[in-house]
C-alpha cells in the first residue's frame, strides 16, 4: 500500500461526518459507519494512486459500506484483515520482536483487560457487547430494554473511563504503546496474525481510546499537555460509601469558609490554550468534597471523563476551546446527575487562556429509604413488586439506580431515590403509589398502601415536526400531570430519526406536554389525554433571546444560572432554566414569540431583579447585586444543641439542574454557625431544614446591599417518635397560587389570622400592604406576607364583584 495513503484517509474522514450523519441516525451510528469505511479504506487503496482524487473515491467507499450488512461476518471480518494488515506493517511488531516488546504488549494487553474488569455497570456491559460482542447500540438497546441514546451515551463515558484509567496508571512508555503516535503503533498489541474476535474488540477498543470521535485512525497529538489534575486511578472493586444522615455530626473534611454554595466563581489568565474550568462536586446534605466523582463533559469533539480529588476538586482543561455540557456526574453512595442525552443543563464555554475558577456541583446522597406495603386494612404485603415510575426532573434517565424492589415477608423493602421521586406497588389486580416527598425525606419511610385502582398502562404517542414538517429527532418530551395529584408522575421520552415518540406508564388523566430540542425554541401542548395517538409537537427556530450577566462590580458572571418565565399577570411559567460558565457572563437562548421575565442567580451573589425583555432581543443586561448576608446559629429547642449540616436557603421558587440549582444556600457547620449571603434587598425569609427536626420558615427581616444581618438563634423542634414533619411558619394562614391579575386562595388554615378575618378558599388577592401583586408574583407577595408573630398586614381582596380591605394578624402556624 502507498505510505501516504492512510494520512490522506485520515484528513478526509473528518469532513465526511456530514455524509455520514445523512446516512445515518446519530454520532454513534456515524461513528461505526467512518470506522467501517477507514478499515475498507486502509485495506483497499484506490487504483491508480496517486492520481485518483481521494475525496470522491472515499465518499463512494462510505456509501458502499452503508449500503453494507454491518451487522454481519463481513464486518468483524474487515476488522480482522484491518488489523492484520497493520500488525504485518514496517511499524508493527515483526517475527524478529524482541522479548521485551513482546512483554510490552502483553502487559498492555492485561491492563486494558483489568481496566475493563474495573469498569462500572452499566458501562461495562455496553462496552463489552459492542467491542467484544460485535453488537451494534441498536441491538444492546433492544437486549436492554432502554433508549438507543443510553446505550451511545454509556458507551462514551465507558470509554472516557477506560481511557482516564489508561491515561493515569500508565508509565510514559506503556501509554505510547497503547495509546500511541500512529495507527500502526497499536500493532505490537495485536501480534503478527490475529485469530479471535475478542483478540479483534481488544484491538479496536484501544483504538477507539484514541479520544477523537470517530475518527479511529487519527494519530494522538503528544505535543499537548497532560491534565492539569490528574484523576485517580479507580481499584477493581469499590464499596459504595454509605451517605451520613443529614444531621449527623460525622467527620468530614474541613469547610473552608465560605461555606459550600456561597462561594464566588472568578475569572483568571491561563497558559492553557484550550481553557479551563476549576471547581468542586459536594454533597448536598453535608457541604463535604465527593472524591472519586467521576464528571462528564460533552462536546462536537466527543465525551470527556474527567475524576474529582479526594476533597472533591476537579478541573477540564481540554486541548483547544469550545463548548461543552456536562452530560453526567457519578460517584459512589450518590445519586447520579444523568439527564436524557442531549439535554443537560449545565452548559460551559471554555475561552482560550482563562480560567474560570470556584464552580461548585452539587450531589444528592443516595440515602436508604424504608418502604412498607400494606393493605388497605393497613397489613403488611409481602411479594409486590414495587417499581420507580419516575422523577419530576428525569435527572436520573441515562445512569438510573435500582429501580425495582420485592417486599419481603414483613411487607419491607429498602430503596434509593431522588426527592419527589413516585414509585408503585402491585400484587395481582391490587395497586398502590407514594410520593418520597419532604416528610418522608425527614421520616426516610414510605408506605404504600394497595386497593383496587386501575393500572397506569397507558401511552401518549405522536411525532415532534420543525416548522416545515420535517421530523425532529432527539428531542425531549415531557408529560407532566395537568392536575398535579400527589402520586401522579412525570413521563419522558425521546424522539427517534423519524420524530416519532411514546409516552408510557400514564393514567387516563390529562397531561401537559412540553418538547425540546437543541437550536428550537421549546413547545407545549396542554391537557392531552393519556392514551391519545398520534400527537403532532411542532417547533420551531424560535426567536433568540440574548444577553449579559454582570456582578455586582459591573463585571461578567462567569457562572451563574439563567431563568426565563413567560409572564400572564401575577403567573411565572419556567420556559428556559440553564446554568452556564462563560467567561463573557453572556447567554442566547431559543424562544417562542412573546415577552418574557429574565433572572439571573450565582452563588455569592443576589439575584438580578426581575428583567422584562420580548423575544428577539439581544442586548439584554441582567445585574446581579452584592446582597446582603445573614449570621446565626441553629439549635435544637429542647436542649440548646447546635445542629450540624442543617440546610439553610431562601424561601423562593429555585430552579436549574440539581448539580447547579438557581436556589442552593448553604448548609451549618459542625457548631450550627452560617453565614447566607446574597440576601436580595427587602423582606427576608428563610427556610431551615434538618434530618429528625421539624423544618421551618423564619422571617422579619429586611435585607439592603451590603448589610450583615444578624447574629440570630433558630430553634428547630424535633421529632417525636413517629411523628410528622410540619412547617413552623409565621405567617396568615392561606395557601395561594397565581391566577391572571391576582393571587388566588386555595386553602385556608385552621387557627392563623385568615381564618380569623373571614379569608376563605376562592378569594383572590390583589394586593399586600397596598402593592398589587401582579408584579410582585407569588415570591414577592409571600415575602410581604412573611413577618413577625402578632403584627398585621393589609390584604386586598377581590370577591366576586366586590372589593374587600382586610387587616389580617401574623401567628406561629404549623402547616
Amino acid at each position: 500500500m502507498p505510505e501516504a495513503v492512510p494520512e490522506a484517509v485520515i484528513n478526509e474522514l473528518d469532513g465526511l461526518r456530514a455524509l455520514a450523519r445523512s446516512l445515518v441516525h446519530g454520532d454513534a451510528d456515524a461513528d461505526d459507519l467512518l470506522q467501517d469505511t477507514a478499515v475498507a479504506a486502509l485495506e483497499h487503496p484506490p487504483e491508480h494512486w496517486p492520481d485518483r482524487p481521494v475525496r470522491a473515491w472515499i465518499q463512494a467507499v462510505v456509501r458502499n459500506r452503508w449500503r453494507m450488512d454491518r451487522r454481519g461476518d463481513a464486518r468483524r471480518r474487515a476488522r480482522e484483515h484491518a488489523v492484520a494488515l497493520a500488525a504485518a506493517g514496517p511499524a508493527g511488531a515483526s517475527a524478529g520482536a524482541s522479548a521485551c516488546e513482546a512483554l510490552d504488549r502483553a502487559r498492555s494487553l492485561e491492563r486494558l483487560a483489568a481496566a475493563l474488569v474495573a469498569l462500572d455497570e452499566p458501562y461495562r456491559t455496553a462496552v463489552i457487547r459492542r467491542y467484544l460482542d460485535g453488537e451494534t447500540a441498536a441491538q444492546i438497546a433492544r437486549a436492554l430494554g432502554v433508549p438507543p441514546g443510553t446505550v451511545r451515551w454509556r458507551l462514551k463515558t465507558g470509554l472516557g473511563r477506560l481511557r482516564a484509567a489508561l491515561d493515569h496508571t500508565a508509565p510514559r512508555w506503556q501509554r505510547a504503546l497503547i495509546l500511541g503516535p500512529s495507527p500502526l503503533a497499536l500493532a505490537p498489541l495485536a501480534g503478527a496474525t490475529v485469530k479471535t474476535k475478542t483478540s479483534i474488540a481488544f484491538v479496536v477498543m484501544l483504538i477507539l481510546l484514541l479520544g477523537v470521535a470517530g475518527i479511529v485512525w487519527r494519530a494522538r497529538d503528544h505535543a499537548a499537555p497532560p491534565p492539569a489534575a490528574p484523576a485517580a486511578p479507580r481499584d477493581v472493586a469499590i464499596a459504595p460509601r454509605p451517605s451520613p444522615p443529614r444531621s449527623a455530626a460525622v467527620a468530614m473534611p474541613a469547610i473552608r469558609d465560605p461555606l459550600p454554595g456561597q462561594g464566588r466563581a472568578t475569572v483568571e489568565p491561563s497558559d492553557a490554550a484550550g481553557g479551563v474550568i476549576a471547581g468542586r462536586v459536594i454533597n448536598w446534605s453535608t457541604g463535604g468534597g465527593v472524591g472519586n466523582a467521576d464528571l462528564t463533559f460533552t462536546s462536537d469533539a466527543g465525551a470527556s471523563t474527567i475524576r474529582t480529588h479526594d476533597d472533591g476538586g476537579f478541573e477540564l482543561a481540554p486541548p483547544a476551546p469550545g463548548r461543552f455540557v456536562l452530560s453526567a456526574i457519578a460517584a459512589p453512595g450518590f445519586l447520579p446527575y444523568a439527564p436524557e442525552l442531549l439535554h443537560s443543563t449545565v452548559h460551559v464555554v471554555l475561552a482560550a487562556h482563562q480560567t474560570v475558577r470556584g464552580l461548585t456541583v452539587f450531589l444528592f446522597p443516595a440515602l436508604d429509604y424504608h418502604g412498607t406495603v400494606v393493605d388497605a386494612h393497613g397489613a403488611a404485603v409481602a411479594g409486590a413488586r414495587v417499581r420507580l415510575l419516575g422523577t419530576p426532573a428525569g435527572e436520573q434517565v441515562i445512569d438510573r439506580p435500582e429501580t425495582e424492589w420485592t417486599s419481603d415477608r414483613d411487607g419491607r423493602f429498602t430503596f434509593h431515590a431522588a426527592d419527589d421521586a413516585v414509585l408503585e406497588a402491585a400484587l395481582g389486580v391490587l395497586r398502590g403509589w407514594a410520593r418520597l416527598d419532604g416528610n418522608v425525606a425527614i421520616t426516610k419511610q414510605l408506605t404504600i398502601a394497595l386497593g383496587d385502582a386501575a393500572a397506569r398502562d397507558q401511552t401518549i404517542t405522536g411525532r415532534a415536526i420543525d416548522a416545515t414538517g420535517a421530523p425532529v429527532a432527539d428531542a425531549l418530551v415531557r408529560a407532566t400531570p395537568a392536575d398535579a395529584g400527589p402520586t401522579r408522575s412525570t413521563a419522558f421520552a425521546t424522539t427517534g430519526a423519524d420524530g416519532g415518540f411514546t409516552l408510557i406508564d400514564l393514567d387516563h388523566l390529562s397531561y401537559n406536554l412540553a418538547t425540546e430540542a437543541p437550536d428550537h425554541a421549546p413547545a407545549t401542548l396542554e391537557a392531552v389525554p393519556g392514551g391519545t395517538r398520534g400527537v403532532t409537537l411542532t417547533l420551531d427556530a424560535g426567536l433568540p433571546l440574548a444577553g449579559t450577566v454582570v456582578d455586582g462590580d459591573a463585571r461578567p458572571a462567569p457562572s451563574y444560572t439563567l431563568l426565563v418565565f413567560r409572564r400572564t399577570g401575577a403567573a411565572r411559567d419556567l420556559v428556559v432554566a440553564r446554568s452556564i460558565v462563560e467567561p463573557r457572563g453572556q447567554f442566547s437562548v431559543h424562544v417562542p414569540a412573546g415577552d418574557y421575565e429574565l433572572v439571573a442567580s450565582a452563588s455569592g451573589w443576589a439575584p438580578s431583579a426581575p428583567t422584562h425583555a420580548a423575544a428577539g432581543a439581544t442586548d439584554v443586561q441582567l445585574t446581579l447585586s452584592t446582597g446582603a448576608t445573614l449570621r446565626g446559629t441553629v439549635v435544637a429547642s429542647d436542649d440548646g444543641t447546635p445542629i450540624g449540616y442543617a440546610r439553610i436557603m431562601r424561601e423562593a421558587v429555585g430552579g436549574g439542574a440539581s448539580a447547579q440549582p438557581s436556589n442552593a444556600g448553604t448548609v451549618t457547620r459542625a457548631d450550627g454557625t452560617f453565614e447566607l449571603t446574597g440576601l436580595p434587598a427587602g423582606p427576608v425569609s428563610i427556610t431551615i431544614g434538618a434530618g429528625e427536626f421539624h423544618p421551618k420558615i423564619e422571617a422579619g427581616m429586611t435585607a439592603s446591599d451590603g448589610a450583615t444581618l444578624g447574629p440570630v438563634t433558630i430553634a428547630l423542634t424535633r421529632l417525636a417518635a413517629g411523628e410528622q414533619p410540619t412547617i413552623e411558619l409565621v405567617g396568615v394562614g392561606i395557601a395561594l397560587a397565581a391566577d391572571a391579575d391576582a393571587l388566588v386562595v386555595q386553602r385556608v388554615i385552621a387557627g392563623g389570622g385568615a381564618e380569623a378575618a373571614g379569608i376563605v378558599v376562592g378569594d383572590h388577592v390583589t394586593a399586600v400592604d397596598g402593592a398589587p401583586v401582579a408584579p410582585l408574583g407569588v415570591d414577592g407577595a409571600v415575602a410581604k406576607i412573611r413577618g413577625v408573630a402578632g403584627t398585621t398586614v393589609a390584604i386586598t381582596l377581590r370577591r366576586g364583584d366586590q372589593t374587600v380591605q382586610l387587616v389580617v394578624q401574623r401567628r406561629k402556624l404549623k402547616a
